[in-house]
C-alpha cells in the first residue's frame, strides 16, 4: 500500500479513542490525556459504552455513533476485542488505525491468526494500521502526542522511526535530556501493515524532514526497503542502528559462504548499498544527524587533528584508526605556514599539537592551513582550557578559519564543562559541530566519510566489462531440470563445471576414473603431479574429510588414493560416487572464494574473498548484493585484504580487472537462477594471467523436488532484493527511412550517450524536455538520470548503430509516485531525429510497459508551447486535468475499472 493514506494517518483532524475510560492506570486513560494535553487542535472523541465522559469530553458507546467521519482511531482495548473493534473501524471508514496492546504477543495464543486477521481487515477496508506493541506517534510540529509517551519533544527536522516500544520510551527520555528535536517520532510495532518500507516513502517527501533514524530489529522484506531508501537517501540521510550483531543463521549453512554471510554482514552490505548509514551506538546517531545538518560531507578519510593537549589527541587518533579512519599527511605548504606562526616549534606533524597556551591566532592559522590542504578531509580542533587562554575567542578564531572553506568539515571538542558552555554554545549557533569528547567528534567524521561513499557508490558510473555477453542459459537450465527430475538437491563437480563454464566462468580440466588402471592412465595423459578428488553427493566438503589428495607424482601413489578415496565411497554409503582428476597447480598464484547464498530477508548474495584452507581463520572476505556491475565489483572487491594485497603488485593488474569480469558473470548466473541456494567456488586460482576454479559445489532449493519452474519473463526475480536490468523490454523498429532502432532499458553505463544526447539537442528541445535550456548537466545528474532503481523509475533509450558504436536517439522514462499506482512521463528526441515516429514509439512502449506492470495512472506536465507534444498526448488518450499560464497537466487511465 505504500503510502496511501499516511496523510491522513500522520495529519489526522479528528481522532477516536477506541477504550478511553477514567482509571488512570489503564493505557485508556493515558492516550486519551496525551492527545488533549499537548495544544492538539483536532478534535479527539472517547469511546467507550461505559462511560458518558471521559476527562469532560463526551464519550460514544461505538465509533459508528460518532456523527463525524473520522481519520485516525487509537485502539486501547484488551486482544480479546481488537478484531471486532477494527471491523468497526471499516465500517465507519477510518482511514487510519493504531493497536498499543504492549505485549501483545505474549497476551494471545494464536499470534499469527490475530495478526492475518488484522492484515486482512486492513486490506479489505483500506485502512492503514500501525502496530500492535507500538507506542504510537509523535508530530511536535502540530502538537500531536499520539503515543503513550507522556511528553511531547521539541519541534526539529528528523524522523526518528523505531520498532521496540521499551527503547521507544528511552530514546524519548534521552532526546528530551539533549533537547533534540523531531519532525516525528514513530513507534511502528510489529509492522502488520505500516512498514519501514511506507514510512521512508512518506517522510521522503516530507518537508518537515531532512534525515531519517531507523532503530531496526528486522525487515520482512528487504526489496520494499532497499527501493525506498535508494529513493531518497541521496537527498535524506538516513541513519540506521540495526540491533542482533550476533545471529546462529550463518552456522546451519551448508557452504563456506553460506556460513559467511550470517545475517548481519549481509544487512551490512544492504545499507550500504542502498545508501543508508549504519552506526552501532544510539547518540551518535543524534550527533551524526546534527553534523550533516550543519557541515558537507567529506570526500575522504584523511582527518586533520589540531590540539593543545597531547592526551585528548591520542584518543582521538586511536579511535580514528580503529574505525579505519586515515591521519592525514600534512602538505609542504601546511607544514611552512605552521612554522611560520610557531618559530619556536621544531617538528610539526598530524596531530598539529600547539603550545598549551596557544592564542586564537594560533588556533586561526593552524584550523585555516590545514583547511586549505588538498591532503585533508577534513579538521577536528581540540580545545583544552588554560591559565592564559580564552575559549569563547579561540571559538571565534575556528569559526572565521571555517567560513573560508565551507566545502570542507570541521569539528570541535572543547574540554571540560562549565568554563566552555558558551564557547561550546557559540560554535553550535554558527554551524561548527562542537562534542564533549574526541571519540564522539572522530566518529560523526567517519560516518559522515561512510554516508558519502555509499553515495557515490550509487552516482558512479562503471565501464562496460562484458559486450555481447551471451550466456547459455539453456545449457545450465538443462543441467538443474535433471537434477530436479532425479530429486538431487547436491549437483555433481562435473554439473558445477558444466553450468560454471556455460558463463564463461573457468574450471581447472577435470577427468573422471571409473576404475584404478583408468586412473593412471589419466593421470599420465595430464601430467604429473596429480590431484585426485571424490565427487559426492553425501560429501559437500571433500577437504575437510579427506576426500582431496593433492600432490600425487607416480602411478603408485595415483593408484593408493585411488582406493583411499573409493573406501571413503563405501564408508559414506555412495554407490555412485565418482573419483576425479585434476593437474596440480604449480604456477604462483592466489586462492580466492566467490560464492553465493539465500538471506531470508535480502535474497541472494554474493561473497568474495581470501579462500582456500584458511578461509574461515583469516576472515578476508566482503558481501555484495547482485546485480554487479563493474563499479560494484571493484567495491566488493576493495573491501578485502586480498584485493588491496594484489593491487599493490603491478604483476597482478590485469588479473584484477579479469576477477571483476568473473564477479559481473557470476552476477548474471545468480540472477538467472533462483534454484540455487548456495554455491560456492573455493579455491578460485588467480595467477598473472588469470583464473580458473579449482573446486566448487552448488546447493539447490529444496522446493526443486517438487518440479523445476523456470522464472524467464519476471520483471525481478523473486529471490533478488534489487531489480537487475529488465532485458524482456528490449524492442525494435524502423524509423521513416527505414533505419533499424532498437528501444532497450537504460543502463548505468549510459552516460556519456545520453550526455552526447543532450549536448547535440537544441535550446528549445531541452527547454521543452526540462523546463530549461542548458544542456551541461553535472556528472551526479546525468549519474540520477541513468542509474535507475528499475523497481520506481523505468528509462527507455532508442538505440542505433553508429559505426561500430551505439548512439542514443531518444529517451522516455517514467517516474513511479511513493504510492507506487501512479507515475510521471517524459520523452526528448535529438533534433536531428523528429518526425521519424521515435517519440511516438517510445511513448507507447512506456505505456504498454507501465500497464503490464499494474500502474493504473500515468501522468505527464507539457509546457503550453509544445504544442507537437499536446497533440501527441491527446493521440494516445491523455485527459486534460489541469493547466496555468506555463503548461498542462495531462492524466491516462491504464487499467480498466
Amino acid at each position: 500500500m505504500s503510502v496511501k493514506n499516511l496523510d491522513f494517518f500522520f495529519n489526522p483532524q479528528r481522532i477516536a479513542v477506541i477504550g478511553a475510560n477514567e482509571d488512570k492506570n489503564t493505557i485508556g486513560y493515558s492516550i486519551f490525556k496525551n492527545l488533549l494535553g499537548h495544544g492538539f487542535k483536532g478534535s479527539v472523541y472517547p469511546v467507550n459504552p461505559k462511560c458518558e465522559a471521559v476527562q469532560g469530553v463526551e464519550a460514544y458507546p461505538k465509533i459508528t455513533s460518532i456523527p463525524r467521519d473520522i481519520d485516525l482511531a487509537i485502539l486501547a482495548v484488551p486482544p480479546a476485542e481488537i478484531l471486532d473493534t477494527l471491523e468497526e473501524c471499516g465500517n465507519k471508514k477510518v482511514k487510519g488505525t493504531i493497536i498499543l496492546c504492549p505485549d501483545f504477543k505474549e497476551r494471545v495464543e494464536d499470534v499469527h491468526f490475530f495478526q492475518r486477521k488484522m492484515k486482512q481487515a486492513s486490506e479489505r477496508y483500506g485502512f492503514r494500521l500501525l502496530g500492535p506493541d507500538s507506542l504510537g506517534f509523535i508530530r511536535p510540529g502540530i502538537n500531536l502526542n499520539a503515543s503513550l509517551f507522556p511528553l511531547i519533544p521539541p519541534k526539529g527536522n528528523i524522523a526518528f522511526i523505531v520498532q521496540s516500544v521499551t527503547l521507544s520510551i528511552a530514546l524519548l527520555d534521552l532526546t528530551l535530556s539533549k533537547k533534540i528535536g523531531f519532525s516525528y517520532f514513530i513507534s511502528v510495532g510489529t509492522k502488520i501493515d505500516i512498514k519501514f518500507a511506507d514510512l521512508i516513502d512518506f517522510l521522503g517527501v516530507d518537508p518537515e524532514t531532512r534525515a531519517i533514524i531507523l532503530y531496526i530489529e528486522s525487515i520482512k522484506n528487504g526489496r520494499r526497503f532497499m527501493t525506498a531508501v535508494r529513493s531518497f537517501a541521496s537527498s535524506k540521510p538516513i541513519m540506521v542502528i540495526k540491533s542482533g550483531k550476533f545471529d546462529v543463521s550463518a552456522h546451519i549453512a551448508l557452504t563456506h559462504s553460506g556460513f559467511m554471510a550470517g545475517e548481519d554482514r549481509v544487512y551490512d552490505a544492504a545499507f550500504k548499498r542502498a545508501g543508508a548509514i549504519r552506526v552501532d551506538e544510539i547518540v551518535d546517531l543524534f550527533y551524526l544527524a546534527e553534523s550533516l545538518a550543519k557541515q558537507p560531507r567529506p570526500k575522504g578519510n584523511r582527518l586533520a587533528i589540531i590540539t593543545n593537549s597531547g592526551g585528548p589527541a591520542v584518543i582521538a587518533v586511536d579511535t580514528l584508526l580503529k574505525l579505519d579512519g586515515e591521519l592525514a599527511n600534512l602538505s609542504q605548504e601546511t607544514l611552512g605556514n605552521l612554522r611560520r606562526q610557531f618559530p619556536s616549534v621544531k617538528h610539526f606533524q598530524n596531530p598539529v599539537d600547539l603550545l598549551f597556551e596557544s592564542t586564537e591566532q594560533d588556533y586561526y592559522t593552524a584550523a585555516k592551513s590545514c583547511l586549505m590542504d588538498k591532503e585533508i578531509d577534513g579538521v577536528l580542533v581540540i580545545h583544552t582550557p588554560s591559565y592564559a587562554s580564552n575559549s569563547e575567542k579561540i571559538a571565534e578564531a575556528v569559526v572565521s578559519a571555517a567560513r573560508l572553506y565551507p566545502y570542507k568539515p570541521t569539528f570541535t571538542t572543547w574540554m571540560g564543562d562549565e568554563h566552555v558552555t558558551s564557547a561550546r554554545e557559540f560554535l553550535n549557533e554558527q554551524g561548527i559541530p562542537t562534542f564533549v569528547s574526541p571519540e564522539q567528534a572522530v566518529r560523526s567524521f567517519i560516518y559522515m566519510h561512510r554516508y558519502d561513499y555509499n553515495l557515490r557508490l550509487l552516482h558512479e558510473t562503471p565501464e562496460v566489462i562484458l559486450k555481447d555477453f551471451e550466456p547459455n542459459e539453456d545449457k545450465a537450465e538443462d543441467i538443474i531440470r535433471t537434477a530436479s527430475e532425479e530429486k538431487r538437491l547436491i549437483l555433481s563437480f562435473n554439473e558445477v563445471k558444466e553450468l560454471l563454464q556455460s558463463y564463461g566462468i573457468p574450471v581447472v580440466t577435470t577427468q573422471k576414473a571409473q576404475d584404478e588402471e583408468e586412473a593412471v592412465r589419466v593421470s599420465e595423459s595430464i601430467g604429473y603431479p596429480v590431484v585426485l578428488k571424490i565427487d559426492s553427493q553425501k560429501l559437500f566438503h571433500k577437504f575437510e574429510h579427506e576426500g582431496v589428495i593433492l600432490n600425487l607424482r607416480n602411478r603408485d601413489s595415483v593408484g593408493e588414493a585411488f582406493r583411499k578415496l573409493k573406501e571413503l565411497a563405501i564408508s559414506l554409503k555412495d554407490t555412485h560416487a565418482n573419483v576425479l582428476i585434476q593437474p596440480m597447480v604449480a604456477k604462483q598464484g592466489y586462492e580466492l572464494v566467490i560464492g553465493t547464498k539465500k538471506d531470508p530477508t535480502f535474497g541472494s548474495v554474493i561473497v568474495f574473498g581470501t579462500g582456500g584452507e584458511m578461509l574461515e581463520t583469516v576472515e578476508d572476505y566482503s558481501i555484495g548484493l547482485p546485480p554487479l556491475n563493474q563499479t560494484l565489483a571493484i567495491r566488493m572487491m576493495s573491501e578485502t585484504k586480498i584485493y588491496k594485497y594484489l593491487r599493490n603488485q603491478k604483476a597482478y593488474e590485469k588479473t584484477l580487472r579479469y576477477i571483476e569480469e568473473i564477479l559481473v558473470r557470476f552476477s548474471h548466473l545468480i540472477i538467472h537462477f533462483p534454484h540455487i541456494k548456495e554455491l560456492d567456488i573455493n579455491p578460485f586460482f588467480v595467477t598473472q594471467d588469470g583464473g580458473f576454479a579449482l573446486d566448487a559445489g552448488i546447493l539447490l532449493e529444496a522446493d526443486i523436488l517438487e518440479g523445476f519452474q523456470p522464472v524467464k519473463g519476471d520483471f525481478c526475480p523473486p529471490h533478488l532484493s534489487i531489480c537487475p536490468y529488465p532485458d524482456q523490454y528490449i524492442d525494435i523498429f524502423k524509423l521513416k527511412n527505414g533505419i533499424p532502432v532498437v528501444i532497450r532499458p537504460i543502463r548505468p553505463e549510459d552516460e556519456p550517450l545520453i550526455d552526447k544526447l543532450l549536448k547535440s539537442s537544441s535550446e528549445q528541445t531541452l527547454m521543452l524536455r526540462f523546463f530549461r535550456k542548458t544542456p551541461d548537466l553535472p556528472h551526479e545528474q546525468l549519474v540520477k538520470y541513468c542509474h535507475v532503481d528499475y523497481d520506481r523509475e523505468l528509462a527507455f533509450v532508442a538505440v542505433i548503430r553508429d559505426g561500430s558504436h551505439e548512439r542514443i536517439i531518444g529517451d522516455v522514462r517514467m517516474s513511479r509516485q511513493p504510492d507506487l499506482e501512479n507515475a510521471e512521463m517524459a520523452v526528448i528526441v535529438g533534433d536531428q531525429w523528429q518526425g521519424q515516429g521515435v517519440g511516438n514509439t517510445l511513448c507507447e512502449h512506456c505505456l504498454k510497459i507501465a500497464r503490464e506492470l499494474g500502474i493504473k495512472k500515468m501522468w505527464m506536465e507539457i509546457l503550453q508551447v509544445n504544442n507537437r507534444m499536446l497533440k501527441r498526448a491527446e493521440k494516445l488518450g491523455f485527459k486534460k486535468v489541469s493547466s496555468d499560464e506555463d503548461s498542462v497537466r495531462v492524466a491516462l487511465e491504464l487499467q480498466a475499472k
